[in-house]
């Protein structure tokens, strides 16, 4: 079984195997790795270990050597430049009248390669770009097109609850989204409400998808008849976290919530004797309680009916393009 340890390029990035031959090495400490695009300078992420054949993908490159302070001051000088290239990268593509938003400027360890990462809403042709910047920077030039979760990704912020971006602090890896995990938590079909900083579906909607899942299994679906300590009704709203619903009871066609625990299941007897009685003639009395949870309830509708436009932008269509690599094998 080859022996591998776990690196990782970039804060919260992915973790990629490199075979550490000799050396010993610690979670943190930087060390200097062969990749394919020359030598890069990264961090240990997981200490050396065992795996099976099935988890190397490609070829198993080495871990050259700890990195030196040397090292680390060479790298801190590079990233001073960042700036400086960034604006006249930025000068370059005004003058070429190109549609793109430059994100971030990254020169390789050994200075070998300058690398820009830019948005865009379409497929830019850049061939002309890269020859102008190769003759304005003497380097090879690489520009990489990323997707909006890229760009919050290297950026970095704060998100709507307040706690630096998931993104950036820990996620390795994009969550997949829908606007149906928002519809099953219950959540208002509002952009605003459901959209992280990159203008995309929030990742923690994921987070606890399957929990609610798993507790809205437990309640009867709307439409369902069952027996409450006020007699029978029909189940017309759930609410998952406190495991209680809503019933309109038969008898008098107010709407009351009750416990799980307090509820049964109608017997088809039960439900045709209600359903008799209901076409009688006799009408229920429509409480206050019952037209308050009616116009909630159409008002919910509306806000998701008008917001149905707009709710299709927040998926992403496609892949991020750029950063989204394999994890194996390494860069």
């Amino acid at each position: 079984m080859p022996t591998v340890v776990g690196i990782r390029f970039k804060d919260s990035g992915k973790i990629y195997y490199f075979d550490p031959g000799d050396l010993d090495l610690k979670i943190g400490e930087p060390v200097i790795v062969e990749t394919v695009r020359g030598l890069e300078l990264a961090k240990v992420a997981l200490e050396r270990r065992d795996v099976s054949e099935d988890a190397i993908v490609g070829e198993l490159k080495p871990v050259v050597r700890r990195a030196e302070d040397a090292d680390l001051a060479r790298m801190a000088e590079l990233q001073q430049y960042h700036d400086e290239a960034l604006a006249r990268c930025a000068e370059k593509v005004k003058e070429h009248g190109l549609p793109m938003k430059l994100v971030k400027a990254e020169y390789s360890f050994d200075g070998s390669r300058l690398t820009f990462y830019f948005t865009a809403d379409q497929r830019v042709d850049f061939r002309q770009l890269v020859r102008d910047l190769a003759r304005t920077f003497k380097t090879r030039i690489e520009l990489r097109q990323i997707g909006p979760r890229d760009e919050a990704k290297m950026l970095g912020g704060i998100g709507p609850c307040g706690r630096i971006l998931c993104c950036t602090s820990f996620l390795p890896d994009y969550a997949r989204v829908s606007i149906k995990m928002a519809k099953d938590q219950d959540l208002p079909l509002n952009p605003s409400k459901i959209s992280g900083v990159c203008g995309r579906l929030l990742c923690c909607l994921a987070y606890e998808h399957e929990q609610y899942l798993e507790m809205r299994s437990q309640l009867p679906k709307r439409g369902t008849w069952v027996v409450t300590p006020d007699g029978p009704g029909e189940v017309v709203g759930q609410n998952v976290l406190k495991q209680q619903i809503l019933v309109q009871l038969a008898s008098s066609g107010m709407i009351e919530t009750y416990d799980l625990p307090q509820i049964t299941l109608a017997t088809e007897q039960v439900i045709a004797l209600a359903r008799e009685r209901a076409a009688e003639g006799i009408t229920p009395a429509r409480s206050e309680k019952t037209e308050r949870g009616e116009r909630r309830m159409l008002r919910d509708e509306i806000d998701a009916f008008a917001w149905n436009d707009d709710l299709s932008l927040l998926e992403d269509e496609e892949p991020s393009v750029g950063l989204m690599i394999p994890v194996l094998p390494p860069p």
